[in-house]
Protein backbone atom coordinates (compact mmCIF):
# COMPACT_ATOMS: atom_id res chain seq x y z
CA UNK A 1 0.00 0.00 0.00
CA UNK A 2 2.70 2.36 1.21
CA UNK A 3 4.41 2.04 -2.41
CA UNK A 4 0.94 2.54 -4.41
CA UNK A 5 0.76 5.41 -2.47
CA UNK A 6 4.32 6.98 -3.46
CA UNK A 7 3.65 6.10 -6.96
CA UNK A 8 0.67 7.51 -6.93
CA UNK A 9 2.20 10.88 -5.53
CA UNK A 10 5.15 10.57 -7.92
CA UNK A 11 2.44 10.55 -10.96
CA UNK A 12 0.67 13.41 -9.43
CA UNK A 13 4.20 15.46 -9.71
CA UNK A 14 4.36 14.57 -13.18
CA UNK A 15 0.57 15.39 -14.72
CA UNK A 16 1.99 18.93 -12.25
CA UNK A 17 5.28 19.49 -14.46
CA UNK A 18 3.08 18.26 -17.93
CA UNK A 19 0.29 21.10 -17.13
CA UNK A 20 3.13 23.26 -16.03
CA UNK A 21 4.87 23.27 -19.65
CA UNK A 22 1.75 23.84 -21.00
CA UNK A 23 2.03 27.76 -20.52
CA UNK A 24 5.93 27.52 -21.14
CA UNK A 25 7.12 27.29 -17.50
CA UNK A 26 8.29 24.18 -16.81
CA UNK A 27 9.76 22.42 -20.13
CA UNK A 28 8.43 21.81 -23.45
CA UNK A 29 6.59 19.17 -24.51
CA UNK A 30 4.27 16.24 -23.41
CA UNK A 31 6.92 14.46 -22.44
CA UNK A 32 6.37 10.78 -20.77
CA UNK A 33 4.24 8.88 -18.30
CA UNK A 34 5.35 7.26 -15.71
CA UNK A 35 2.95 4.94 -13.45
CA UNK A 36 -0.33 6.07 -14.50
CA UNK A 37 -2.76 3.92 -17.54
CA UNK A 38 0.45 3.29 -19.98
CA UNK A 39 -0.21 2.75 -22.96
CA UNK A 40 -3.11 0.03 -23.79
CA UNK A 41 -3.01 -2.43 -26.64
CA UNK A 42 -5.95 -4.75 -27.22
CA UNK A 43 -5.83 -7.43 -23.60
CA UNK A 44 -2.66 -6.08 -22.10
CA UNK A 45 -1.51 -2.18 -21.31
CA UNK A 46 2.13 -1.44 -21.01
CA UNK A 47 3.35 0.86 -17.94
CA UNK A 48 6.44 2.41 -16.89
CA UNK A 49 6.70 2.67 -12.99
CA UNK A 50 9.50 5.05 -11.52
CA UNK A 51 11.61 3.02 -8.59
CA UNK A 52 14.65 4.06 -6.70
CA UNK A 53 17.19 4.76 -9.52
CA UNK A 54 15.62 2.71 -12.00
CA UNK A 55 12.60 2.11 -14.05
CA UNK A 56 10.43 -1.03 -14.02
CA UNK A 57 8.18 -1.94 -16.89
CA UNK A 58 5.03 -3.72 -16.99
CA UNK A 59 2.91 -5.63 -19.07
CA UNK A 60 -1.18 -6.04 -16.96
CA UNK A 61 -3.74 -7.47 -18.00
CA UNK A 62 -5.94 -5.13 -18.77
CA UNK A 63 -9.11 -7.60 -17.38
CA UNK A 64 -7.89 -8.04 -14.15
CA UNK A 65 -5.03 -5.77 -13.76
CA UNK A 66 -2.54 -9.09 -12.97
CA UNK A 67 0.92 -8.15 -14.09
CA UNK A 68 2.24 -10.83 -16.83
CA UNK A 69 5.66 -9.90 -16.92
CA UNK A 70 8.17 -7.41 -15.90
CA UNK A 71 11.62 -6.20 -15.90
CA UNK A 72 13.55 -3.56 -14.51
CA UNK A 73 15.49 -0.91 -16.75
CA UNK A 74 18.47 1.44 -14.85
CA UNK A 75 17.53 4.87 -14.88
CA UNK A 76 13.99 6.86 -15.35
CA UNK A 77 12.24 5.89 -17.88
CA UNK A 78 8.42 6.89 -19.49
CA UNK A 79 5.31 5.74 -21.68
CA UNK A 80 5.43 9.36 -24.70
CA UNK A 81 3.00 11.50 -24.35
CA UNK A 82 2.37 12.90 -27.96
CA UNK A 83 0.01 15.65 -26.69
CA UNK A 84 -1.78 16.98 -23.63
CA UNK A 85 -5.06 14.93 -23.48
CA UNK A 86 -3.22 12.15 -22.07
CA UNK A 87 -2.65 10.30 -25.63
CA UNK A 88 0.44 7.91 -25.27
CA UNK A 89 2.20 6.27 -28.18
CA UNK A 90 5.28 4.27 -28.75
CA UNK A 91 4.59 0.66 -29.96
CA UNK A 92 5.79 -0.49 -33.19
CA UNK A 93 4.27 -2.28 -35.67
CA UNK A 94 5.22 -5.20 -34.63
CA UNK A 95 2.97 -5.31 -31.81
CA UNK A 96 6.42 -5.82 -29.32
CA UNK A 97 8.60 -3.26 -29.42
CA UNK A 98 8.19 -0.33 -26.97
CA UNK A 99 9.60 2.89 -27.14
CA UNK A 100 10.39 4.61 -23.92
CA UNK A 101 11.62 8.13 -23.42
CA UNK A 102 13.81 9.92 -20.66
CA UNK A 103 11.06 12.04 -18.24
CA UNK A 104 12.20 16.17 -17.87
CA UNK A 105 14.60 16.47 -15.03
CA UNK A 106 14.51 20.27 -14.90
CA UNK A 107 13.92 24.06 -16.52
CA UNK A 108 15.52 23.87 -19.86
CA UNK A 109 16.25 22.04 -22.66
CA UNK A 110 18.25 19.09 -22.49
CA UNK A 111 21.77 18.83 -24.59
CA UNK A 112 20.70 15.12 -25.56
CA UNK A 113 18.15 13.20 -25.54
CA UNK A 114 17.93 9.30 -24.99
CA UNK A 115 15.47 6.74 -26.12
CA UNK A 116 15.53 3.10 -25.56
CA UNK A 117 13.59 0.23 -27.36
CA UNK A 118 12.60 -2.37 -25.52
CA UNK A 119 11.24 -6.12 -26.73
CA UNK A 120 8.62 -6.93 -24.59
CA UNK A 121 8.33 -10.47 -25.60
CA UNK A 122 11.78 -11.44 -24.52
CA UNK A 123 11.57 -8.26 -21.93
CA UNK A 124 15.05 -6.60 -22.87
CA UNK A 125 16.39 -3.77 -24.75
CA UNK A 126 17.05 -3.92 -27.74
CA UNK A 127 18.38 -0.41 -28.53
CA UNK A 128 19.28 2.86 -27.68
CA UNK A 129 19.10 6.22 -29.51
CA UNK A 130 20.99 9.54 -28.68
CA UNK A 131 20.00 12.50 -29.86
CA UNK A 132 22.08 15.87 -29.36
CA UNK A 133 19.57 18.69 -28.16
CA UNK A 134 16.16 18.34 -26.85
CA UNK A 135 13.65 16.02 -28.17
CA UNK A 136 10.79 14.19 -27.84
CA UNK A 137 9.08 11.46 -29.24
CA UNK A 138 5.85 12.38 -31.22
CA UNK A 139 4.92 9.37 -33.59
CA UNK A 140 5.89 6.40 -35.76
CA UNK A 141 5.57 5.20 -39.22
CA UNK A 142 3.62 1.39 -39.27
CA UNK A 143 5.94 0.13 -41.79
CA UNK A 144 8.71 0.47 -38.96
CA UNK A 145 11.46 2.49 -41.00
CA UNK A 146 10.56 5.70 -39.20
CA UNK A 147 10.38 7.25 -35.79
CA UNK A 148 9.22 11.13 -35.47
CA UNK A 149 10.71 13.28 -32.74
CA UNK A 150 9.95 16.72 -31.50
CA UNK A 151 13.18 19.08 -31.53
CA UNK A 152 12.60 22.00 -29.73
CA UNK A 153 14.84 24.81 -30.85
CA UNK A 154 14.35 27.49 -28.18
CA UNK A 155 15.24 27.66 -24.44
CA UNK A 156 13.19 31.15 -24.15
CA UNK A 157 9.87 29.61 -26.16
CA UNK A 158 8.99 26.02 -25.24
CA UNK A 159 6.60 26.44 -27.77
CA UNK A 160 8.87 26.32 -30.79
CA UNK A 161 9.46 23.51 -32.14
CA UNK A 162 10.86 21.23 -35.86
CA UNK A 163 9.24 18.07 -36.06
CA UNK A 164 12.59 15.35 -36.99
CA UNK A 165 12.49 12.01 -38.43
CA UNK A 166 14.44 9.36 -37.46
CA UNK A 167 15.32 6.42 -39.87
CA UNK A 168 15.60 3.62 -37.86
CA UNK A 169 17.65 1.19 -40.82
CA UNK A 170 20.06 3.94 -41.55
CA UNK A 171 20.20 4.94 -37.87
CA UNK A 172 20.33 8.75 -38.34
CA UNK A 173 17.70 11.36 -38.63
CA UNK A 174 16.95 12.72 -41.98
CA UNK A 175 18.85 16.15 -42.82
CA UNK A 176 16.16 18.32 -43.37
CA UNK A 177 12.77 18.89 -40.73
CA UNK A 178 9.49 17.21 -41.70
CA UNK A 179 7.54 20.36 -42.78
CA UNK A 180 4.77 21.20 -45.05
CA UNK A 181 6.22 22.52 -48.42
CA UNK A 182 3.51 25.58 -48.78
CA UNK A 183 5.36 27.07 -45.86
CA UNK A 184 8.66 28.69 -46.18
CA UNK A 185 9.41 28.40 -42.03
CA UNK A 186 11.08 25.07 -40.62
CA UNK A 187 10.25 26.18 -37.20
CA UNK A 188 6.95 25.74 -36.04
CA UNK A 189 4.99 27.46 -32.55
CA UNK A 190 2.10 25.55 -30.84
CA UNK A 191 1.12 23.40 -27.56
CA UNK A 192 0.15 19.59 -28.45
CA UNK A 193 -3.70 19.96 -27.36
CA UNK A 194 -5.00 16.42 -28.69
CA UNK A 195 -4.18 13.76 -30.92
CA UNK A 196 -5.92 11.33 -33.05
CA UNK A 197 -4.68 8.71 -35.64
CA UNK A 198 -5.50 6.96 -39.39
CA UNK A 199 -6.64 3.60 -39.00
CA UNK A 200 -3.82 2.33 -40.50
CA UNK A 201 -1.39 4.97 -38.54
CA UNK A 202 -0.07 6.22 -42.00
CA UNK A 203 -1.08 9.77 -40.62
CA UNK A 204 -1.28 11.21 -37.34
CA UNK A 205 -3.22 14.44 -36.59
CA UNK A 206 -2.08 16.82 -33.94
CA UNK A 207 -4.53 19.67 -32.87
CA UNK A 208 -1.92 22.50 -31.67
CA UNK A 209 -2.74 25.90 -29.85
CA UNK A 210 -0.20 28.51 -29.91
CA UNK A 211 -0.25 32.56 -29.39
CA UNK A 212 -0.44 32.83 -33.13
CA UNK A 213 -3.25 30.72 -34.55
CA UNK A 214 -4.95 27.15 -33.40
CA UNK A 215 -4.28 24.15 -36.28
CA UNK A 216 -4.18 20.59 -37.13
CA UNK A 217 -0.57 19.09 -38.19
CA UNK A 218 -1.19 16.20 -40.17
CA UNK A 219 1.89 14.26 -40.33
CA UNK A 220 2.29 11.93 -43.26
CA UNK A 221 4.56 8.91 -41.12
CA UNK A 222 4.75 6.82 -44.07
CA UNK A 223 6.54 9.49 -46.53
CA UNK A 224 8.04 12.32 -43.93
CA UNK A 225 5.97 14.69 -44.97
CA UNK A 226 3.28 17.17 -43.32
CA UNK A 227 0.35 19.11 -44.06
CA UNK A 228 -0.76 21.92 -41.51
CA UNK A 229 -4.58 23.14 -41.18
CA UNK A 230 -5.18 26.59 -39.92
CA UNK A 231 -8.25 26.94 -38.21
CA UNK A 232 -10.25 29.99 -39.09
CA UNK A 233 -9.97 31.73 -35.24
CA UNK A 234 -8.24 35.05 -35.15
CA UNK A 235 -7.24 34.43 -31.13
CA UNK A 236 -6.44 31.71 -29.35
CA UNK A 237 -9.73 29.90 -27.74
CA UNK A 238 -10.36 30.00 -23.82
CA UNK A 239 -11.15 26.39 -23.43
CA UNK A 240 -8.48 24.84 -26.08
CA UNK A 241 -7.00 22.71 -23.64
CA UNK A 242 -10.33 21.08 -23.10
CA UNK A 243 -10.50 20.86 -26.90
CA UNK A 244 -10.27 17.26 -28.85
CA UNK A 245 -9.87 16.07 -32.18
CA UNK A 246 -10.86 12.65 -33.25
CA UNK A 247 -11.97 10.53 -36.46
CA UNK A 248 -15.36 10.66 -37.41
CA UNK A 249 -16.65 7.21 -39.22
CA UNK A 250 -17.72 9.11 -42.63
CA UNK A 251 -13.81 9.80 -43.31
CA UNK A 252 -13.93 13.63 -41.31
CA UNK A 253 -11.55 15.02 -38.50
CA UNK A 254 -13.47 16.58 -35.94
CA UNK A 255 -12.48 19.28 -33.12
CA UNK A 256 -15.00 19.19 -30.33
CA UNK A 257 -15.17 21.41 -27.55
CA UNK A 258 -16.64 21.04 -23.70
CA UNK A 259 -19.47 19.42 -23.51
CA UNK A 260 -18.86 17.71 -27.47
CA UNK A 261 -19.54 20.94 -28.80
CA UNK A 262 -18.51 20.37 -32.91
CA UNK A 263 -16.18 23.17 -32.91
CA UNK A 264 -14.37 22.64 -36.39
CA UNK A 265 -14.91 19.55 -39.08
CA UNK A 266 -11.91 18.76 -41.61
CA UNK A 267 -12.32 16.46 -44.61
CA UNK A 268 -9.54 13.65 -43.76
CA UNK A 269 -8.94 12.85 -47.80
CA UNK A 270 -8.05 16.20 -48.81
CA UNK A 271 -7.51 17.85 -45.22
CA UNK A 272 -9.58 20.95 -45.94
CA UNK A 273 -11.72 22.69 -43.76
CA UNK A 274 -15.48 21.89 -44.21
CA UNK A 275 -17.13 23.90 -41.56
CA UNK A 276 -16.48 25.62 -38.14
CA UNK A 277 -17.85 28.19 -35.24
CA UNK A 278 -17.33 31.24 -35.52
CA UNK A 279 -16.42 31.96 -31.81
CA UNK A 280 -15.09 28.50 -30.30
Amino acid sequence: MAGRLLATIAICMGCALTAASAGGAGGPGAGVQQGWDGLAKGAVRYVAVPAVNSTTVQVIRRRDGRVLKFMSLKGAWGIPVVAFDGTTDGLMADGRTLLLGEPLTGPGLRRNSTFALIDMKKMRVVRKLRLPGHYIFDALSPDGKYLYFIQYVSAEDFNRYRVRAYDLRAGQLLKNSVVDKRESETAMQGAPISRATSRDGSWAYTLYGGPAKTFIHALDTLNAGAVCIDLPWKTQPRRLFEFRIRRAGDGRLVVRGPHGRTLAVVNQDNLHVVSAVRDP
